[in-house]
C-alpha cells in the first residue's frame, strides 16, 4: 500500500484505535473454560486444543472436514453456478445429502421459511418433497397473500412446473388506483464504514451518496429526470443529498415509490443527523423528511407522513409472484422475470427508445435497447448489460443493493466504489469512468421499478385507463 504524498498524523486527525488487553479472555478460551466445562460437555463441543488439533490434522492430510448442514447454507458464498472447469463448493458439500439431486431447490429456498432447519433434521431436504402440511398456509386477514400463503404458492408452482405469474388482480388493481400522478420512483446508494471518511463523523454512520429518480406522467410519458452523486473527496454528502432530493420531489404531490425499507430508513437516519447539526435549513429539511417517511425507532419521535413513500417491495409480496423469481423479491431477480413474461415490455424495450431524442429521457444512456436475447432466445438480464468496473468485475456480481432473503445486506460494491472515490489516487478519466458506471447502475434500479409498474398495469387490465386523479 502506498501512502499519498503529504499524509501525516497531523493531516489524518485524531486517533480512532486503541489497544485492549484480551489476554484473560484468550486464556479462558485456551483453557476451555469460556463456556464452562459442563456446558461444553452437554453441547458436545470440543475444547480449543482439540479443535486446533483436528483442523491441523485435516489440513495436513488433505481430508475434507464434515459440513454442518442447515438453513445457514442458503447464503453460502460458494453457492454459485459452476463455471467451466470450476467446482461449486456448495454442491460438493450437499452432494453427500442430495446425491444426483444437487442443484435442485432445497427446503430453505422457500422464501422466508422458518421451519427449514427442523425439516432438514427430519431428513426432508428438497422443496419438491414438501406438502401443504409442512407450510400450513393461513390467511392473515389482509388483502393479498399472507407470508405462509406466498410460501405455499412458491412450492406449489415449482412442483407443478407452472412458469406463469400469480397475480392477485383485484387487490393489486385497488392498490394501484390509490396512486397519484405524476409517479416518482427513487433509489438510494449508501454505505456505512467502520472508519469514517470525514472528520467529526461516527463509525458505521449512514452515508447517502447517490440517488436516481424516474417519473411517469399521467399521459404515460416516462422520464429519468434527476440524480445525485457525490464524488468530492472529504465531503459529507447527506445534507446536500436531501436538499437535492427535496428539490426534485416537492414540485408536486404525486406518489413516491421506493423498493424495500432502505430509503425510508436512510431518510430517518439523516433526520437524526440534521437534528444535531448546525445546518441553517435543518428545520426545513427535517420537516420535509417527515412528510415523505414513516418514523423508525431510531428517530425518538413518531410520525406517518401524509406523502409517505409507497413500498413496491411490500406490494409485490402481497399481490404478485413469478416462479422464475425462485422465491426472491429482489428487484435484481424481479426485472428479468417480468421482461421474460411481459409482451408489453418486450415490444417497447426491444427498440432503442431509451435515451433517444423522441423516446424515453435518460441522463446516462443513449439509444439503448434493454430487451436483448441470447442465441437461444432467452432474455438477457439487463444488469448484465451494464459496464464493468473494479478490474473487470461487473456490478451485477458485486450488487450494490444485495438482497439476502428480505434483508438488505452489506452493500459491498457501493462501499468499495465510494471508498475508491474518497481515498484512491486516480486520474480524472478513472474517476469519470467510475462515476459513470455508478450512475448507470442506479438509473437501472429506478427504471426496473418503472417496468414493474408497467407490467402491473398490463396484467391487471389497467393499461390505458385513467388510474388516479
Amino acid at each position: 500500500m502506498k501512502i499519498a504524498d503529504g499524509t501525516s498524523l497531523a493531516t489524518v486527525g485524531q486517533k480512532i484505535l486503541s489497544k485492549v488487553d484480551v489476554k484473560d479472555v484468550v486464556g479462558l478460551i485456551i483453557e476451555g473454560s469460556d463456556v464452562g466445562e459442563k456446558t461444553r460437555t452437554q453441547l458436545g463441543m470440543p475444547s480449543f486444543e482439540e479443535t486446533a488439533k483436528q483442523w491441523a490434522s485435516s489440513y495436513a492430510s488433505d481430508e475434507k472436514m464434515p459440513a454442518e448442514y442447515g438453513s445457514h447454507c442458503k447464503s453460502c458464498e460458494f453457492r454459485t453456478v459452476p463455471e467451466q472447469g470450476k467446482q461449486s463448493g456448495f454442491n460438493e458439500c450437499w452432494s453427500e445429502k442430495l446425491g444426483k439431486d444437487t442443484g435442485n431447490p432445497i427446503v430453505f429456498d422457500v422464501w422466508n421459511f422458518r421451519k427449514a432447519d427442523s425439516l432438514l433434521e427430519d431428513g426432508k431436504f428438497l422443496m419438491r418433497d414438501l406438502d401443504e402440511t409442512d407450510i400450513d398456509p393461513k390467511s392473515d386477514g389482509d388483502p393479498g397473500m399472507s407470508p405462509s400463503e406466498r410460501q405455499w404458492l412458491q412450492v406449489k408452482l415449482f412442483k407443478s412446473g407452472i412458469q406463469t405469474p400469480h397475480v392477485e388482480n383485484d387487490d393489486l388493481a385497488r392498490s394501484i388506483s390509490t396512486w397519484k400522478f405524476p409517479l416518482h420512483f427513487i433509489d438510494f446508494e449508501t454505505t456505512t464504514v467502520a472508519i469514517p471518511f470525514n472528520a467529526g463523523r461516527r463509525p458505521y454512520e449512514q452515508i447517502a451518496f447517490q440517488f436516481s429518480h424516474h417519473v411517469i406522467h399521467e399521459s404515460g410519458t416516462i422520464q429519468h429526470v434527476g440524480q445525485y452523486i457525490n464524488d468530492k473527496r472529504g465531503f459529507f454528502p447527506n445534507f446536500d443529498f436531501v436538499r437535492a432530493l427535496k428539490a426534485e420531489l416537492q414540485k408536486d404531490s404525486g406518489t413516491i415509490f421506493r423498493y424495500a425499507l432502505h430509503e425510508n430508513t436512510v431518510l430517518c437516519q439523516i433526520y437524526s443527523q440534521l437534528k444535531v447539526s448546525t445546518e441553517p435549513d435543518r428545520k426545513d429539511l427535517m420537516e420535509w423528511i417527515r412528510t415523505v417517511t414513516d418514523s423508525t425507532g431510531s428517530t425518538g419521535e413518531e410520525w406517518s407522513g401524509q406523502r409517505s413513500m409507497v413500498d413496491m417491495w411490500a406490494v409485490l409480496k402481497r399481490f404478485y409472484y413469478h416462479p422464475s423469481m425462485n422465491g426472491s423479491n429482489s428487484i435484481k431477480r424481479v426485472l428479468p422475470s417480468i421482461l421474460k413474461e411481459s409482451s408489453l415490455l418486450q415490444q417497447k424495450y426491444a427498440s432503442p427508445i431509451y435515451g433517444s431524442a423522441t423516446g424515453i429521457k435518460s441522463l446516462n444512456f443513449r439509444d439503448w435497447v434493454w430487451l436483448k436475447k441470447d442465441s437461444n432466445g432467452n432474455v438477457i438480464d439487463p444488469y448484465k448489460q451494464l459496464p464493468k468496473i473494479f478490474d473487470g468485475v461487473d456490478l451485477n456480481k458485486l450488487d450494490f443493493s444485495l438482497m439476502n432473503g428480505d434483508d438488505l445486506a452489506d452493500g459491498g460494491a457501493a462501499m468499495t466504489a465510494y471508498a475508491k472515490m474518497q481515498f484512491t489516487e486516480m486520474s480524472d478519466d478513472e474517476r469519470f469512468a467510475l462515476r459513470s458506471s455508478l450512475l448507470k447502475y442506479c438509473e437501472l434500479d429506478t427504471l426496473a421499478m418503472v417496468m414493474l409498474y408497467e407490467h402491473w398495469i398490463e396484467v391487471t387490465g389497467l393499461l390505458g385507463k385513467k388510474l388516479a386523479a
